[in-house]
């Protein structure tokens, strides 16, 4: 895979996410983190017909993943925040630009609700509106997370746990710790797509 950001603006991990409880591996995650903290986050996913694209709208600010590579079953992603049309990739410049995500840094009132019901149908964009509760870990030189989503306008809670990183041999050997092995790797923007379509 090429990746299609530009090569000063990205930050580029492996990543290892799972679904359901896994009681035993979240336990033993709290357990090996050194560092705990907990977030309350208001997430839009952006979906468009391209799946390699993770891209949502977190305070103002356009986040975007890219899949660039997949390696003994974890999922290598780069990814970047966006405060200009100019640098985001293709096709999220001509979207930033849609939903007028440069007026919060210019101070100006925005609502991103409503920027999203007037988006042109053209586009091929979908938005959807999630709420997660997460805790982040601290494992080593890896971050490990547990992360409750609520979907709007989806009855059922999700629960995620992800771990990630740039050591990939570090990665294996924690995803083995963890039990977590024989698990199917999903990233969140497929199960939230998956479910709000349902």
């Amino acid at each position: 895979m090429t990746s299609k950001f530009p090569q000063d603006n990205r930050r580029v991990r492996y990543e290892y996410r799972v679904w359901g409880e896994h009681r035993k591996a979240r336990k033993l995650m709290a357990k090996l983190g050194s560092v705990e903290m907990r977030e309350s986050l208001r997430d839009c996913y952006l979906f468009t017909d391209d799946s390699s694209f993770n891209a949502k709208v977190r305070d103002n600010t356009l986040k975007i993943k890219e899949l660039v590579a997949e390696d003994k079953g974890f999922e290598r992603w780069s990814s970047g925040r966006y405060h200009t049309a100019d640098s985001a990739p293709t096709p999220f410049d001509t979207l930033f630009d849609e939903l007028n995500l440069d007026r919060p840094q210019r101070g100006k009132k925005y609502d991103l609700v409503r920027a999203i019901n007037e988006l042109d149908p053209a586009l091929g964009v979908r938005a959807v509106f999630v709420t997660k509760e997460r805790r982040r870990y601290r494992i080593g030189s890896l971050k490990a997370e547990v992360t409750d989503i609520e979907i709007d306008d989806v009855e059922e809670p999700m629960r995620t746990l992800a771990i990630e990183g740039e050591n990939l041999d570090e990665l294996i050997k924690l995803r083995k710790r963890l039990g977590l092995i024989d698990e199917d790797n999903v990233a969140v923007h497929q199960v939230i797509e998956e479910a709000q379509a349902s």
